[in-house]
């Protein structure tokens, strides 16, 4: 099976709809759902305006859904599959973050726990992984303060790496993972 590129966004649900079909009708199904698209701001509340609040909301939550809804039909018919919804500390913890953001990933733990119960009658799993800060996305841009402030904190003292959660994901979605189902798991170093 070879690596296949498409430029769409989670927003674009025809574009979504015509990807999912092509997959499928190329390898006959699509047994792994990543959902991984998330964007996020660093504005308090008080700057924060009501299309920052949307955009956020639309790419991490509605991304979510409409991706989701997309796959889940093939993976429902073939009664079998994996999803796996990125999810972040910030939506688990009372942690300085923009509102915005910590809403939009608490909806995806929320979404992920729904959706396990709904589809677990047709064999598909639903499991979020909560990332803490990393040395890489949506973490890149946190002002010296907020950096210093989590690796204080940091039991292990430090951010953590894209190969480690990709390490761990990878585990998520495996059929060595098969029990778990609704579940969130943190991966913050200890904080």
């Amino acid at each position: 099976m070879e690596a296949r590129p498409y430029r769409v966004s989670v927003l674009d649900e025809p574009g979504t709809a015509a990807m999912v079909k092509e997959l499928e009708s190329t390898w006959g199904g699509i047994d792994v759902l990543i959902n991984n698209a998330g964007i996020t701001q660093n504005l308090p509340l008080a700057l924060l305006e009501e299309a920052d609040f949307d955009r956020v909301m639309d790419v991490n939550v509605k991304g979510t859904y409409l991706t989701t809804r997309a796959v889940v039909r093939g993976m429902i018919r073939r009664k079998a599959g994996t999803i796996l919804n990125m999810g972040s500390l910030a939506g688990e913890r009372m942690i300085e973050a923009p509102i915005h953001y910590c809403a939009s990933k608490a909806a995806v733990r929320g979404m992920t726990e729904a959706l396990a119960k709904e589809l677990s009658r047709y064999g598909i799993r639903v499991v979020c992984l909560a990332p803490g800060l990393l040395e890489d996305g949506v973490g890149k841009n946190l002002p010296d303060y907020r950096l210093a402030d989590y690796l204080k904190h940091c039991a292990l003292g430090r951010v953590g790496t894209l190969a480690e959660v990709a390490g761990f994901a990878a585990f998520l979605i495996s059929d060595e993972n098969g029990y778990m189902n609704g579940a969130t798991v943190v991966m913050d170093g200890g904080l």
